[in-house]
């Protein structure tokens, strides 16, 4: 594979119906509208709310729309005529929906910040319902659009919509606080600023602005906090799992100014402490965030100019796993596991496919993937619009056997944490731990070799000539790692189980 050694469920057709809830601000949230672990399913759009504010006007409604796999939230906020899209994901067919569904006209699109993590589809939306499209003031964009800034405020419907300065996720990053039109703000959405009890990262544009990022974060946060009642709606795009949050919250499905004020660590430190903390926490990031911002700053393709992947046949198939490409079976791990083709790397559809794959593949590299079927292939093919990768070098679907004949098909073992221990006595194996650093600290089995997963094509070929043993948090991880080695002609065996089960654990 190029740039390789060798190189968490469900699914949704690309067009579906999305489900969606939305609320008078008086009324309770139903419960948790994302499920932990729905991958794809929950990608293609979950749109529920938090309990909003019992003091808040019947007539304002908010839908949320999630993108579980990135970890990312989109919302519509409307008067009950004319809504407004807040930071809208690439597949616009998801707010187009709810939009017919509610009889509402879209009236403009505003993104809070030029995104690193993902592609945008403010501009398709706006230019497919004739809206107006507001971007931060400060980067140069290859389109036309409504620039907009500090003190400014925009229109919409009844709707009033005060543009604050949060500067921190990036240096020209917006909030908007919404209120009805004469009425106070109600609600504010922070993007990647003031998150559910944490903060956005601030190392995107570059290690060496992350600290200076930092205090500037420190002070916005606490500039919005004295513009905005305590009672004020918290609604971020981050930190539901995403890598632009700075450390992992809590689960947390509501919050408000004064709720963050009494509890987010950049009201409750001082500002060197904070930055401190907020620095020190930071893991790597995905690799294809380096290509998001550029994406969206000139302008991304409309998904109907893309056309439609082509199909390869077996001899192609062969052809491309022999000249080293990245060919990616979505399968489940354990169908992975039990058979697939040769040379071959899986990453389950079931899990945050987008954020692994694009961290693994080279942005550029020939993408070949591999499917059940034409349901799983456009769910896949619309998780990966979202971060860029726009075109496959070719598909396939069906299984191994139709893919190639039975002397190109292989298969390894899966065992669970009981089965390692037991195995620990009888023979010489290599444990190897694909986790991230933060979890690795936390504790990890005796005796394990740690790579996190993003490192291991670059280090595989330094691993030891033995059984490799390879695990990680809920097996999701795992896989990819055991399909790398296995793609190399290494040994290997998928710890294919929950960490919690792992039983003796030192710490670092």
């Amino acid at each position: 594979m190029s740039g390789s050694p060798a190189a968490e469920a469900g699914g949704r057709r690309h067009g579906a119906a999305v489900p969606e809830r939305d609320t008078s601000v008086r009324a309770e949230a139903a419960g948790r509208a994302e499920v932990a672990g729905r991958g794809v399913a929950g990608g293609r759009g979950v749109a529920g709310e938090p309990r909003l504010s019992a003091t808040l006007p019947e007539d304002l409604k908010v839908v949320q729309l999630a993108t579980l796999s990135l970890g990312n939230r989109s919302y519509l906020i409307s008067d009950g005529t004319v809504a407004v899209a807040v930071d809208p994901q690439r597949d616009i067919e998801r707010i187009t929906a709810v939009l017919d569904s509610r009889a509402w006209r879209l009236g403009a699109v505003v993104e809070t910040h030029v995104h690193n993590d993902y592609v945008t589809g403010g501009l398709e939306l706006a230019r497919h319902l004739d809206a107006v499209y507001v971007v931060p003031t400060g980067p140069e964009l290859g389109f036309d659009a409504v620039r907009t800034g500090d003190g400014d405020e925009i229109p919409a419907g009844d709707l009033s919509i005060q543009v604050i300065a949060t500067p921190g996720h990036t240096d020209h990053h917006l909030a908007y606080a919404f209120a009805l039109r004469g009425g106070v703000p109600r609600l504010v959405c922070t993007g990647g600023s003031v998150l559910y009890g944490t903060t956005g990262r601030t190392d995107l544009m570059g290690a060496g602005m992350a600290e200076p990022l930092a205090r500037r974060q420190y002070r916005s946060a606490r500039h919005l906090a004295e513009v905005l009642p305590d009672d004020t709606v918290v609604l971020p795009t981050h930190g539901f799992g995403s890598f632009c949050a700075a450390a992992t919250a809590g689960a947390v499905e509501r919050s408000t100014i004064g709720d963050e004020r009494a509890t987010n660590p950049v009201f409750t430190l001082d500002e060197d402490a904070f930055v401190s903390s907020a620095l020190s926490g930071l893991e790597p990031y995905p690799a294809y965030y380096r290509r998001m911002a550029t994406i969206n700053a000139t302008g991304p393709t409309p998904l109907a100019d893309l056309g439609t992947p082509r199909s390869a046949d077996l001899a192609e198939l062969a052809d491309r796993v022999a000249a080293g490409e990245w060919v990616v079976d979505v399968r489940p791990r354990a169908e992975f596991a039990h058979t697939h083709l040769r040379g071959t790397v899986n990453i389950d559809a079931c899990g945050a496919l987008a954020t692994y794959l694009g961290w693994l593949v080279p942005f550029d590299a020939p993408l070949t993937l591999l499917a059940t079927d034409d349901e799983q292939l456009e769910a896949v093919r619309t998780e990966l619009l979202r971060i860029g990768f726009d075109h496959p070098a070719a598909v396939a679907t069906g299984n191994p056997l139709e893919w190639a004949g039975p002397r190109w098909l292989t298969s390894y073992p899966r065992a669970d944490f009981t089965t390692l221990t037991a195995a620990l006595a009888g023979r010489p194996m290599e444990i190897l731990d694909v986790r991230n650093g933060g979890e690795w600290r936390r504790g990890h089995l005796p005796g394990a070799r740690h790579i996190p997963l993003p490192e291991l094509p670059h280090t595989l070929p330094a691993l030891p000539d033995t059984e490799i043993w390879v695990h990680c948090h809920s097996g999701f991880r795992a896989a990819i790692a055991a399909s790398l080695l296995a793609a190399a002609g290494r040994q290997v065996v998928l710890v294919d189980d929950a960490f919690e089960h792992a039983g003796s654990i030192t710490g670092p």
